[in-house]
């Protein structure tokens, strides 16, 4: 027995959909069902609906996010162009040419498995990318003994930090997700960073620690190349703005600019306080980590000097969970 793919159809008024079984009954199986009637979407290529307020009810149905078909009046512009911007990928009226509607269909099949190809090469190109920046945060972490784990730690400091400011709408999902990604490269300038100084075991002198700083403008040089060759990936721009900016002070006193408030970049400003808390917490081989408390003392002191004091109230909210 030859298996049939299966179309859903949904209306208030599943009689309607009578014309479809006799017309295509050889091509296609259909299955009907009412608006926010429970329905199984496993085995449907497609879905048909013919009332504009089922569209949501739909999507909000079917986690597969399958293409929809509206079933509309013929010569209906207005109901066209308005399910067309909600996301329906065709239009169609009764009565229909059935080879016309066949092809269409079979059009609508082509075009969806091609996005779902193309979201698929997108995501494995985004983890390539996280893997290999990840890659190169953690081989110029690996020269360093004293912030062994420092990347990891922060990136998902950096996440829960940011999940106060998604959830008050301040920023989005996505905003946060770039700026999580683009985390591991906050110290990549490092790797200009002469070793007998980024493994000192004790204090720098004075041209050490001026020489140090340069890797916030090395890290933002390195990652301006990158731009180069990738334009399109937005975590980049974080990347740059954390790299050259997580050292800066709300007050204007930090580096490598003295940038002060606002004009710091908002991501660098949730890095400078998750990085400074990680520096505090985690052992070094010339000194212990201190106590969480003693730490957040520390952080909390800076509030409105060296850290956005909006940062800092997220982070209050936060700390509990931190490690």
């Amino acid at each position: 027995m030859v298996h049939m793919e299966r179309v859903q159809l949904i209306s208030k008024e599943p009689e309607k959909w009578e014309y479809f079984k006799k017309n295509l009954s050889g091509s296609y199986e259909f299955v009907t069902s009412k608006p926010g009637e429970k329905a199984d979407f496993s085995e449907i290529i497609l879905i048909a609906t013919d009332e504009i307020e089922n569209i949501e009810k739909i999507r909000g149905m079917d986690k597969k996010r399958l293409p929809i078909v509206f079933f509309g009046k013929s010569g209906d512009f207005t109901t066209e162009i308005k399910v067309r911007s909600l996301g329906v990928v065709d239009f169609f009226s009764i009565p229909f040419d059935k080879e016309l509607l066949l092809f269409r269909f079979n059009n609508v099949k082509i075009n969806d498995q091609n996005v779902r190809w193309m979201q698929m090469i997108r995501r494995e190109m985004i983890k390539v990318q996280d893997d290999m920046a990840e890659t190169i945060a953690e081989t110029i972490e690996s020269r360093d003994e004293n912030t062994g784990g420092h990347i990891k730690r922060t990136a998902a400091f950096i996440n829960l930090l940011g999940d106060e400011f998604v959830e008050s709408g301040v920023m989005s999902r996505d905003q946060l997700n770039l700026i999580v990604r683009a985390a591991p490269l906050h110290d990549i300038g490092k790797i200009g960073v002469r070793d007998s100084i980024l493994l000192k075991p004790g204090p720098l002198t004075d041209n050490e620690r001026s020489e140090m700083k340069k890797h916030t403008e090395k890290g933002a040089e390195l990652i301006e190349k990158m731009q180069k060759k990738f334009k399109s990936h937005a975590y980049l721009q974080y990347a740059h703005d954390i790299a050259l900016n997580h050292h800066e002070y709300f007050n204007g006193k930090g580096y490598p600019n003295g940038k002060k408030g606002d004009d710091i970049p908002f991501c660098a400003r949730l890095m400078s306080v998750v990085d400074v808390y990680d520096a505090l917490v985690s052992n070094r081989v010339y000194r212990k980590g201190m106590p969480q408390e003693k730490a957040f003392e520390i952080i909390f002191s800076g509030t409105g000097t060296q850290f956005d004091p909006d940062v800092l109230e997220a982070f209050e909210k936060c700390k509990d969970y931190l490690i």
